[in-house]
């Protein structure tokens, strides 16, 4: 029987209804309430985590003691597949935002079905190759001298250049962690786009009323 929560799941969403019933009889999904930790930076990368419904955010500590966070993910995802097919520890602790249905998937049974399954493997390829370039985009992003560039550059990609809503992570605050930039500064620049026309600011969120001019500023 196919499991629907699995099935959702976009890197699982080619396999046959016969091997996701077999996943999901030995592997069974938990419910978990918000903020939880699923995984602490460092510890062992031994199972895969498959968020199938919910939020989870990611974030780490700096050498300096400053907190780092990542893009908030949303349910159905797998979260830090990299990791956890290198081998290595968790990049980040991650922590449930919101209830959340979760899987635990062993690290094996990742390279199993990678090893066998040619549509399975060239979606993690092409995730992985889209964290490359997320993660350059970023880096470029943190190099930019003014707060406005940085913040506008943020929203254009989360919100895929698109008029629209596109909620904040973990408010100001959080978007600031994100971009490397104080919570007063992230209002002061969201503040400035906003006089400007190029977006409207809600509680927890901001509205792209225009994407072109955004980009304008952006790209400076």
């Amino acid at each position: 029987m196919r499991d629907p929560g699995l099935a959702r799941v976009p890197m699982f969403r080619t396999l046959d209804d016969t091997r996701l019933g077999e996943i999901a009889r030995r592997h069974t999904a938990r419910s978990v309430p918000a903020g939880v930790v699923l995984a602490h930076a460092g510890d062992p990368a031994g199972h895969l985590l498959v968020v199938e419904s919910g939020t989870v955010s990611a974030a780490c500590h700096g050498r300096d003691g400053s907190r780092v966070r990542f893009p908030t993910v949303t349910g159905p995802a797998v979260v830090d597949k990299a990791a956890v097919l290198g081998g290595g520890g968790h990049t980040a602790t991650w922590t449930t935002t919101s209830p959340c249905r979760v899987r635990r998937l062993p690290a094996t049974l990742l390279r199993q079905l990678i090893d066998t399954v040619p549509s399975l493997r060239d979606h993690v390829l092409r995730h992985l190759s889209e964290q490359v370039n997320q993660d350059r985009r970023a880096v470029v992003r943190r190099s930019s001298g003014r707060p406005a560039v940085r913040v506008a550059s943020w929203i254009l990609e989360t919100g895929r250049e698109r008029a629209g809503r596109v909620g904040l992570p973990g408010s100001q605050e959080g978007l600031g962690e994100e971009i490397g930039l104080s919570r007063v500064t992230v209002n002061r620049a969201l503040h400035d786009l906003a006089a400007s026309g190029l977006l409207r600011v809600e509680p927890g969120a901001v509205v792209i009323l225009d994407p072109s001019g955004l980009a304008a500023v952006r790209d400076g």
